[in-house]
């Protein structure tokens, strides 16, 4: 039985905002699931987080590592995919991967860029994928970064990025509402859920960084992103800064929900590169149409 440590967040920020929006599915395989309890209430959408269960990859990367880059046996990384896709439905074949490089930049998914049977990463330079096809599965890798999945309130399209630092500070979350309105969608129709990620109590900063996202944020929004903590170092919370960025693009404040699962907190289950030193797996996030 997995036992997860929700936030209680001493920040004012968080109050009377939803911040346990995960749960944990187990159906018995082995392999549990996070799940989201807005994104169930989408109609036609199938939303996902992995942990660290349910795999075969070993050591400090045991069990479900889903990073190719991480000193794994290839082997053993693509029979943890294909052990999700047999647990969330699915093939490898209906997969469109990001490759993450910290950056703004988003794709519409297609068939073209699934992985296929060749189980090829087709995408490039990506830190985003949209679609409006059903039966394609979105996918990026986290261990640390802001999860962001968006979905439309009719089940017409999704969207899923993956905001670090930069890519927060860069507003990619806006250009993921963006995405999503030029498939028909509108902001005041969006779900958006900010998954497991590093929690501004765990996110320490070095001064000098932390001003980047003064010349970003407003200064009332500045005061719950950053935290300084001497004259070197302050804590910066992403999930903040995402959720004020969604906000500013349309989203409703009622309609933007927070996992409440710090990785760092929860490193025993997820893994977290900063409670590691980077001696870490990747877990994935997973989201589809079904219609």
């Amino acid at each position: 039985m997995i036992e997860l440590k929700y936030l209680e967040p001493t920040s004012p920020f968080y109050r009377d905002k939803d911040i346990r929006d995960a749960y944990i599915e187990d159906d018995g395989s082995g392999l549990p699931l996070l799940r989201f309890h807005s994104l169930d209430a989408v109609p036609g959408i199938n939303a996902a987080f992995t942990t660290r269960y349910g795999g075969v990859s070993t050591g400090y990367l045991s069990e479900l590592n889903l990073g190719c880059s991480r000193g794994d046996v290839p082997e053993n990384v693509w029979m943890n995919y294909r052990r999700v896709m047999q647990r969330f439905g699915g093939s490898l074949a209906d997969v469109v991967m990001t490759h993450q490089v910290h950056k703004t930049h988003l794709v519409k998914a297609s068939r073209e860029l699934t992985l296929g049977d060749a189980l090829e990463r087709k995408v490039r330079d990506t830190d985003g994928l949209y679609t409006d096809e059903p039966g394609l599965i979105l996918s990026a890798t986290f261990a640390d970064c802001v999860p962001v999945f968006l979905a439309d309130g009719q089940g017409k399209c999704i969207a899923l990025l993956h905001s670090g630092w930069k890519g927060t500070a860069g507003r990619i979350a806006e250009r993921g509402v963006e995405a999503m309105c030029a498939m028909g969608s509108a902001p005041e129709r969006i779900t958006a859920v900010i998954g497991p990620c590093i929690s501004g109590d765990r996110y320490e900063f070095d001064a000098q960084g932390a001003e980047v996202f003064r010349t970003v944020f407003r200064e009332n929004e500045c005061s719950a992103i950053i935290t300084r903590i001497d004259a070197a170092h302050s804590l910066v919370d992403l999930p903040a800064a995402v959720w004020y960025t969604l906000v500013s693009a349309g989203v409703r404040q009622e309609n933007i929900h927070f996992s409440g699962l710090c990785t760092v907190e929860n490193q025993e289950h997820l893994f977290s590169h900063r409670a590691t030193g980077g001696r870490r797996g990747n877990m994935n996030a997973f989201v589809r149409i079904c219609r």
